[in-house]
């Protein structure tokens, strides 16, 4: 088990809950006679939120601390003060059966404005990055051969709760240093999130940054020839991007070229049926962070971990899911098809959710959890695997 004491850096935006202002999320309580229908499980085409993102998007750094040998990897994802500029001018424009414009962006605004002020079954925090999914994308990079990107080709991988979608983007840049132009191997990649609004604001934009940072984006910069609308990015620096059509096309086209498949899926778990939208061979990865908080959703969380975990004879044991989890490369492997990470504070305090009861939750039903990260300074957070048998 790795287990560190030290503070992720303070970052100079928006995302405190990682960068050393408030840590837990705030549940605001609904009326008493509110009735919450839970949103269904809806697939978002890629091209389908490609169109929603505007002209430009401004963005900044955030470094994922590592190791000893590599101190950190930096990551760009979208600033939130500008998904704030594009619903305000996007008022209007779009009509909805259900709400009034006016009404709707006003709701929209106030998650942005404060993302992490949730509102269960309407608004679950995505559009801040927490501490966690830092946590989890620094502990994949502690996975001895997981270091080596080429091992997450051919993978299928789900990013439960994905928000901001740091874990993913590690996995996303990986996959991206792997590609030498003769990969056959699909390799797919599956975020899912409670609102599509966050899907829309900073999922697919911080992937695309991801992909523009990357030696597949060369193409694309030559072709533009102009530094004005492709500039190469300093990722040490905060910044805008100019988000072209011709852009569009070519992250699209570039996906397509080298196996990758983004899908995307918003609404809740109780809805999201792996059977269905993986297949029968299932997912090799899943992800998720930050969603343990809250008593009431820890049941169909669980509910679909196990379904996805479970032994099953149609499924076979990834490669990334049989290795060790020691610093040392010494420990047991695990035979599980599928490698599940699960980051969570210990504690959510005036939420009532916690590592205590999901652990025990998880045992209750067959399951076994293992400390592979554990964070001990200021608000306890661990990085869990788990497995069932």
């Amino acid at each position: 088990m790795f287990k560190f004491n030290f503070d992720i850096d303070h970052d100079h935006e928006l995302d405190e809950a990682v960068f050393g202002l408030p840590t837990e999320p705030e549940v605001l309580e609904r009326k008493q006679d509110d009735v919450v229908s839970l949103t269904p499980c809806t697939e978002h085409a890629l091209n389908e939120l490609l169109d929603s993102i505007p002209p430009l998007i401004s963005y900044s750094p955030i470094k994922i601390p590592l190791n000893e040998s590599v101190s950190s990897v930096t990551l760009l994802r979208r600033d939130l003060f500008d998904a704030r500029f594009q619903l305000i001018a996007e008022e209007g424009n779009e009509e909805s059966p259900d709400q009034n414009p006016q009404s709707r962006l006003k709701q929209e605004l106030k998650f942005v404005d404060a993302p992490s002020d949730l509102v269960p079954g309407v608004y679950e925090g995505g559009l801040k990055t927490w501490e966690c999914s830092v946590d989890l994308a620094s502990h994949l990079h502690s996975i001895p051969d997981a270091q080596n990107p080429a091992n997450f080709l051919g993978q299928t991988i789900l990013e439960l709760g994905c928000g901001t979608a740091i874990p993913s983007l590690y996995v996303f840049k990986q996959v991206l240093a792997a590609l030498n132009g003769t990969n056959k191997t699909k390799t797919e990649l599956h975020l899912q999130d409670y609102n599509a609004l966050v899907l829309q604001l900073v999922t697919l934009p911080n992937l695309i940054l991801t992909w523009y940072t990357s030696s597949l984006a060369d193409s694309y910069r030559s072709f533009i020839d102009d530094p004005e609308i492709a500039p190469v990015l300093d990722l040490n620096t905060p910044g805008e991007l100019s988000i072209t059509p011709d852009l569009k096309t070519a992250f699209s086209q570039s996906l397509a070229s080298n196996n990758i498949s983004l899908r995307f899926f918003s609404g809740s778990w109780d809805t999201f049926y792996p059977e269905k939208i993986a297949g029968s061979t299932g997912y090799d990865v899943l992800l998720t962070s930050e969603t343990i908080y809250s008593p009431e959703s820890l049941e169909p969380l669980l509910n679909l971990l196990q379904k996805i975990c479970a032994p099953s004879p149609d499924k076979q044991a990834t490669s990334l899911a049989a290795l060790s989890l020691n610093d040392d490369g010494k420990g047991a492997h695990s035979q599980s098809h599928c490698i599940c990470l699960v980051a969570a504070k210990v504690i959510y305090f005036g939420v009532g959710g916690g590592v205590e009861d999901f652990v025990k939750e998880v045992k209750n039903r067959g399951g076994n959890v293992e400390t592979v990260l554990e964070h001990s300074v200021g608000v306890g957070r661990k990085v869990m695997r788990l497995s069932w048998d």
